[in-house]
C-alpha cells in the first residue's frame, strides 16, 4: 500500500513538470511568439507605406493652399490703372495691337472678350504641316520683328524653308473703337524671287 501511495503521489509532479515546460517554452508558447512577430513585422511595413503617403498627401495640400492665398491676397497699395483704363475711350490708341502671344503673328483687342485675328500657313507637300503657333522644333526660323513702334505700325519677318513671310501692320485714329488698321502678309520663294510680277501679297484692312 505505501508503495502503491508513492505511484499516485508521484503522478502530480510528472503533471506539475509538464506545465512548468510548457511555461518556459512549449509548443503554445512558441506559437504566440511566432504570431507577435509576424503581427510586428506588418505593422511595421504599414507605417513604412502609409506614413511617405500621409507626408506626400499633406505636402501637396498645403503647397495648393498657400498658393491659392497668395493667389488671392490683394495688395494693400492702390491700383495701378484706374478702372476702364484699357477701353477705347480711355487709351483708343492701345486698344489694337499684337498683343497675342505665342503665335507668328496676330491682333487683338484689349478687352475682356477680344476679338482675335491671327495668320496660319502651310506649304504644298507630301505631309504639309498648318504654321500657326510658335512651337520648337517645327522648322520655322528665324523670326522677329524688324520695327515695331508699340503703337500704330510694325513690319516683322518669318523664314520657313524656301519661304520668307512677310508681316505689316499700321493703324490710324478715329472711331469710337481704337481706330482702323490694317495689316498685309507678303510671301516670297526662291522660285518667285526671279519671277518679275513680284512675290504674292494679301491685304487684311479693318
Amino acid at each position: 500500500m505505501a508503495r502503491g501511495e508513492r505511484r499516485r503521489r508521484g503522478a502530480p509532479v510528472d503533471g506539475a513538470r509538464a506545465a512548468e515546460g510548457a511555461a518556459r517554452g512549449g509548443p503554445a508558447r512558441r506559437e504566440s511568439r511566432g504570431g507577435v512577430a509576424r503581427g510586428t513585422v506588418a505593422a511595421a511595413v504599414l507605417v513604412i507605406v502609409v506614413l511617405p503617403l500621409a507626408l506626400t498627401l499633406s505636402g501637396s495640400w498645403l503647397l495648393a493652399w498657400h498658393r491659392a492665398r497668395r493667389a488671392v491676397t490683394l495688395h494693400s497699395a492702390p491700383p495701378a490703372l484706374p478702372p476702364n483704363s484699357s477701353s477705347p475711350a480711355m487709351a483708343p490708341d492701345l486698344f489694337w495691337g499684337t498683343y497675342r502671344p505665342h503665335v507668328y503673328f496676330g491682333m487683338k483687342t484689349r478687352s475682356a472678350q477680344p476679338l482675335l485675328t491671327g495668320l496660319m500657313w502651310a506649304q504644298h507637300g507630301t505631309a504639309p504641316k498648318l504654321r500657326h503657333t510658335c512651337e520648337q522644333g517645327d522648322g520655322v526660323g528665324p523670326y522677329g520683328w524688324e520695327f515695331h513702334d508699340g503703337l500704330s505700325f510694325g513690319r516683322q519677318h518669318i523664314l520657313d524653308g524656301a519661304l520668307r513671310l512677310t508681316t505689316e501692320f499700321v493703324k490710324r485714329p478715329g472711331g469710337q473703337h481704337g481706330g482702323d488698321w490694317s495689316w498685309r502678309v507678303t510671301v516670297e520663294s526662291q522660285a518667285s524671287a526671279t519671277m518679275s510680277s513680284g512675290p504674292p501679297t494679301q491685304d487684311f484692312p479693318c
